[in-house]
């Protein structure tokens, strides 16, 4: 497996609270591999050469790699060790990618590792709780009453959201509105990205 910059890996896992989330955010609708959507998603980019998996969390136990702790919030590691805590507990991770038109120039690939690694995970932003609670929401989630972006603290499909939006391959909202289902289900249906391969068990 290949990963590419801008890849986004949406996480399936089988604990309680990822079937929860899962659950909660189903949609018939929806393109068929996410009718049931992620319950977690990260982003991947560079560092020193490395392919680096960035994302907003309050259940990895793994250092951060810029970091060098445990956070709760934006951290990095490394992509295989990421997978391995999903496919080792029964889960799987499907990657998605821009489709060819959206791929990333060389300069814009540098811009996104800023953006997460530096922006993001080394400015030590804090995990959103409430803001993944609301996010998952149907009615208020569409409301005017939702909260605007706070990105000084951070749930998974808000930062990836943020920066897709940033990379112009989204159109401009607020981030905080997005789910991990969501998110994907949009960057699909707009033809912005693509399912390419799944790791780990589907069933």
């Amino acid at each position: 497996m290949l990963l590419e910059p801008g890849d986004i890996a949406a996480c399936f896992g089988r604990d309680l609270t990822s079937r929860v989330i899962r659950l909660g955010t189903l949609s018939p609708f929806a393109p068929p591999r996410l009718r049931i959507g992620p319950s977690h998603v990260a982003m991947i980019c560079e560092f020193q050469g490395e392919r680096i998996w960035a994302e907003s969390t309050s259940l990895c136990r793994t250092p951060c790699l810029i970091q060098g702790k445990r956070v709760e919030g934006a951290q990095a590691h490394f992509p295989v060790d990421r997978i391995a805590e999903y496919t080792e507990n029964g889960g799987f991770v499907d990657i998605y990618r821009l489709t060819p038109v959206n791929a990333l120039s060389q300069e814009e690939r540098r811009l996104l590792s800023l953006i997460l690694l530096q922006h993001f995970v080394g400015a030590g932003l804090h995990y959103d709780i409430r803001g993944a609670v609301l996010s998952g929401t149907r009615a208020f989630q569409a409301s005017r009453l939702f909260p605007g972006a706070n990105l000084e603290e951070l749930f998974c499909s808000e930062m990836v959201a943020a920066v897709v939006m940033r990379l112009n391959r989204m159109n401009h909202a607020n981030p905080a509105r997005y789910n991990p289902a969501r998110l994907l289900r949009e960057l699909v249906r707009t033809g912005k990205y693509e399912y390419v391969e799944t790791v780990g068990p589907t069933c």
